[in-house]
C-alpha cells in the first residue's frame, strides 16, 4: 500500500534531523527516535484507513452503485407560520375583573342585608354563591366565615364548626382567620367542650396575638369556669 507523498516527506524530513543530530548531545537524538516512532505508527494507521476505503469502494462497484457523491437536495423553505390572533388586552382583562368584583361585592352586601334581617336561610345561600364564584377572591374567606355565623346563629354548632375550621385552614393568613378561629372556640364552648374549647382560645392568642379576636380570647379564658 502506497502511504501519502506528505508522511513520505516527513519521514525523511525526520531521518535528515536523526542524521544532522548524529554529533548531537544524546537528548536531542531520543527526541528524534520518539518523533519517528510515532510517524510510523500514524503512517500505518493510514494504511490501515486506505485499505478499508479501497474495499468500500470496490464493493460499491459490485453492487453497481455510483461512488460519484449524489448531490445534496436544497430544502424547501418553510411555510409560513401562521398568524395569531392578537391577545386581550391587559385593560380588557383588568376591567373583567374589576366587573366580577363588583358583582361579588354586591351580592356580598346583598347577603350581610339578610343576616342583617334574620333571614338566615337567605343569607346562607347568597354567602355560598359569593363563595362558589370564586374561591380565590378576597371576599371567599370573609363568605365562608359567614356561612359559618349563619350555622351558629341557628344554633347548629356542628356545621358553624366546620365552616370556621375550613377558614383557619384554607384562608389562615387571611383578615378573617383570628375570627374564625375565635369563634371556633366560643362553638366547641357551646357544644360543652370546654377543653378544646380553652386549647382554642390560646391557639388564637399564640397565632395572632396582636388581633382584636385574641384579646377577646384571653376574656374568655378568664371568665370560663372549669
Amino acid at each position: 500500500m502506497k502511504r501519502t507523498a506528505a508522511a513520505a516527506g516527513l519521514l525523511l524530513a525526520l531521518g535528515c534531523a536523526s542524521a544532522n543530530d548524529a554529533a548531537g548531545p544524546a537528548p536531542a537524538d531520543v527526541r528524534v527516535a520518539e518523533l519517528q516512532t510515532s510517524m510510523t505508527e500514524l503512517l500505518e494507521r493510514l494504511d490501515v484507513m486506505n485499505e478499508r476505503l479501497a474495499r468500500l469502494e470496490e464493493s460499491r462497484e459490485q453492487r453497481g452503485e455510483s461512488t460519484t457523491p449524489s448531490p445534496v437536495a436544497r430544502p424547501s423553505p418553510a411555510p409560513p407560520a401562521p398568524q395569531t390572533a392578537a391577545p386581550t388586552s391587559g385593560i380588557a382583562a383588568a376591567s373583567s375583573r374589576a366587573l366580577r368584583g363588583a358583582d361579588l361585592a354586591e351580592q356580598y352586601r346583598a347577603a350581610i342585608v339578610h343576616f342583617g334581617a334574620n333571614r338566615v336561610a337567605e343569607a346562607r345561600a347568597a354567602f355560598q354563591k359569593v363563595f362558589d364564584a370564586d374561591p380565590s377572591s378576597e371576599l371567599a374567606d370573609n363568605a365562608l366565615f359567614w356561612i359559618g355565623e349563619t350555622y351558629y346563629a341557628a344554633g347548629d354548632y356542628p356545621n358553624a364548626i366546620s365552616q370556621y375550621r375550613r377558614v383557619s385552614q384554607q384562608y389562615g393568613d387571611q383578615n378573617k382567620a383570628p375570627d374564625a378561629v375565635y369563634k371556633l372556640a366560643l362553638a366547641y364552648a357551646k357544644s360543652g367542650d370546654l377543653a378544646l374549647a380553652r386549647q382554642t382560645f390560646q391557639e388564637v392568642i399564640a397565632r395572632y396575638p396582636y388581633s382584636t379576636p385574641a384579646a377577646s380570647a384571653k376574656a374568655e379564658l378568664e371568665r370560663i369556669k372549669y
